[in-house]
């Protein structure tokens, strides 16, 4: 299952990552601790599961909001889910896409989640030439809505930009480890 191959820790609660679970498809597990005892929650699987898509790839935990990547959903073109918690039930909330993506984006590969913000990395893939991209998007009661496209500024073939991503506030960090 490649149980633990993403993880993500907020105050009482773990997301753990297994992307070989379900076939390929995937699937997300929620632990709570209750003292010093932790004992699992839920299992968290994409409404539309496909094969090969990964889900789990990244995990991203904050407050009562789990943000999963798929970066092999659909050809690689990737996409990312957020689940809300409401007392012990989590329930999908939204699946998000790149308004401009297409196959190889691998939308997804990263993940971060922060107050309103979610910051989705799509770092390109199969030595397609492609520079890399990251989407924000921003939540609005149950709506999310994609903000904006970010891209470096010297971008170049192969720079995976996107492929790891952290988000704290007004702030975002994104790597670009072929640069």
């Amino acid at each position: 299952e490649q149980f633990g191959y993403s993880v993500s820790l907020y105050k009482d609660y773990a997301l753990i990552g297994a992307i070989r679970d379900i076939s390929t498809k995937g699937s997300t597990y929620v632990f709570k601790r209750h003292g010093s005892t932790w004992s699992e929650q839920t299992k968290l699987i994409a409404s539309d599961g496909l094969d090969t898509a990964w889900f789990g790839w990244t995990t991203s935990l904050y407050e009562d909001y789990a943000l999963i990547g798929a970066k092999g959903h659909d050809s690689d073109r990737g996409s990312a889910y957020i689940f809300k918690r409401t007392g012990s039930t989590w329930t999908q909330q939204h699946i998000f896409a790149a308004s401009d993506g297409t196959n190889n984006d691998e939308f997804g590969f990263s993940v971060s989640l922060h107050g309103d913000y979610a910051l989705i990395g799509a770092g390109g893939s199969d030595g397609q030439g492609v520079p890399g991209s990251t989407y924000i998007f921003k939540r609005n009661g149950s709506k999310w809505t994609q903000l904006q496209k970010l891209t470096a500024s010297d971008g170049a073939s192969d720079d995976y930009f996107g492929r790891a991503s952290s988000l704290y506030k007004d702030t975002a960090l994104i790597g670009a480890y072929g640069d």
